[in-house]
């Protein structure tokens, strides 16, 4: 007779709901800034390119400090990590609010990044161990569930702020919400048990690592800018691994290690943080194509557009607790392979999509999407953190935040750069067939738009009337094209990361396994 695993208290579902909120802000707080470019421009009197960096900057610095601070959490243990970080957040969101010039709204930026690498880090474990073993992997899915609905609402909502009040807004609400979540963890998450002997923090590596994992995110963000044969691109990567160079000579000197040496013979946790990696280049893949194609190819409205997602976002948010409870009674293996396998089918959907598909071939294969990723990322979070003791939870959470911001990075440059390298080579075989011949201005322009996300008539004013609208429908099935060789490689990724699944995790019959967190009482 089995017994009945024990209720999550209702202290730790405070803290649960809490921690969800501020994931639910991420989410909207980082679809909403790409709608604040354009009234940004018009107030602040900048270009949209120079705009960027509004987006870049908060990516980049989150994505080199995420490791070190799992460091500073171990030090300053996970509540007070997080609030310290929160704060710093919340500091740079107030700033990005007032900001009046380029350089202040950046500022603000780089201080949100660096707020939300120190409170990400120690989030997940704080998750992890607020419940049993045995409701793990439903906490995991619920709270996972906030990040789906924060992706599914933040555009709707960012816009209505915008429409409403004013696009400063957007950075305003963070700040009472935030407070919020910091009361609530104050009152109810579980004090911090610091370690007996206090070990320092080498800041020195850690600068050299941060420095060195920042040069290499730029380097993979200007892939686009600068292209794959540029100076710059290939020694700022030289200069980037020159830093990581020094900091692991450095680091094999030091008592306590950044990232512990026994984290890459740990076969579970290489496992997830690679799939993890393929999972969200999958992710990313999906949210910029499948943007440009409602939009540029079935001309589908911004607002229409976001509607269409809600397929794939929600069922991310109210799919995550199932996933999640499939956890607890399967373990962490079956779900990561029906998760991968799911995601792999609708992206492989995607990939035959054409110029007229119908809506609901769209909408079925990003709903399997969205369930297939939901399940998949609940499962993978929980296994990784049952893959590490207890004292590594920190570090390794933030070496799994790094592979899955990194994998989004560079998805969004593979993705945008082999729509337009494939797109090219379709685009330009039909027009050497039907015999026309272009000038070196006409070629590049036909380069360019295929990218866009609209394609219209204005855009091909430099060309004969008579073959404007052969042009553009060429240019849609180039995109279209494109598009198709793009989730072909997600499905592979997709089928990669079930292998990963299998090659690295054990056939777990119960939820708990040796090394994972045992339960902390809140």
């Amino acid at each position: 007779m089995s017994v009945p695993s024990p209720a999550i208290p209702l202290r730790s579902w405070f803290v649960l709901i809490a921690v969800g909120v501020l994931i639910f802000l991420i989410n909207i707080d980082y679809t909403a800034v790409n709608l604040t470019l354009v009234p940004i421009s018009e107030e602040i009197d900048t270009d949209l390119s120079s705009l960027q960096w509004l987006l870049s900057a908060y990516v980049l610095v989150w994505a080199a400090f995420v490791i070190p601070a799992g460091r500073v959490a171990d030090l300053y243990g996970r509540r007070t990590t997080l609030i310290g970080g929160l704060l710093l957040f919340m500091l740079g969101s107030a700033l990005t609010g007032l900001g009046n010039s380029l350089e202040m709204l950046i500022l603000g930026r780089v201080l949100q990044g660096l707020g939300a690498a120190i409170f990400s880090a120690p989030i997940w474990a704080l998750i992890f161990t607020t419940a049993s073993p045995e409701k793990q992997g439903f906490v995991m899915g619920v709270v996972l569930s906030f990040a789906g609905l924060g992706l599914a609402t933040g555009p709707t909502l960012a816009g209505l702020i915008i429409e409403e009040a004013n696009w400063r807004w957007i950075f305003y609400v963070n700040i009472p919400l935030g407070f919020i979540v910091i009361g609530i963890l104050l009152l109810y998450a579980a004090k911090d048990v610091l370690p007996k002997v206090q070990e320092k923090i080498d800041y020195i590596g850690a600068f050299l690592l941060a420095t060195g994992l920042c040069l290499a995110v730029f380097a993979i963000n200007q892939i686009e800018v600068w292209g794959f044969k540029s100076m710059e691109l290939w020694g700022l990567f030289l200069v980037s691994i020159l830093i990581l160079s020094l900091y692991t000579q450095r680091d094999r000197k030091q008592k306590i290690r950044m990232i512990p040496p026994h984290f890459f013979r740990n076969k579970s946790f290489m496992a997830t943080i690679t799939g993890v990696f393929f999972m969200a280049m999958t992710f990313s893949i999906v949210l910029v194509l499948m943007g440009l194609y409602l939009q540029n190819t079935l001309h589908y409205s911004s607002y229409e557009t976001g509607l269409i997602f809600i397929s794939l976002t929600i069922s991310m948010g109210i799919l995550s607790p199932i996933g999640g409870k499939m956890i607890d009674a399967f373990g962490t293996k079956v779900p990561m392979i029906f998760g991968a396998l799911l995601t792999g089918g609708g992206v492989g959907l995607m990939s035959f999509l054409g110029t007229n598909s119908t809506l609901a071939h769209v909408v079925t294969a990003m709903f399997m999407v969205g369930t297939g990723l939901g399940t998949y990322f609940t499962a993978c979070n929980t296994a990784m953190m049952r893959s590490v003791p207890q004292e590594d939870l920190n570090v390794a959470s933030g070496i799994y935040m790094m592979f899955m911001m990194v994998g989004n990075t560079l998805s969004v440059v593979l993705a945008t750069s082999f729509v337009v390298l494939f797109g090219r080579t379709y685009l330009f075989k039909n027009i050497i067939n039907q015999g026309l011949v272009l000038s070196p201005e006409q070629h590049r322009d036909l380069v360019e738009i295929i990218s866009k996300v609209e394609h219209t008539a204005a855009q091909l004013k430099d060309f004969p009337q008579d073959q404007v609208l052969s042009l553009l429908s060429w240019i849609d099935k180039a995109f279209v094209y494109g598009l198709s060789i793009n989730m072909m490689f997600g499905t592979l990724f997709c089928l990669t990361a079930a292998g990963l699944t299998l090659w690295g995790l054990k056939n777990e019959k119960e939820p708990v396994s040796r090394g994972q967190a045992p339960h902390m009482a809140i």
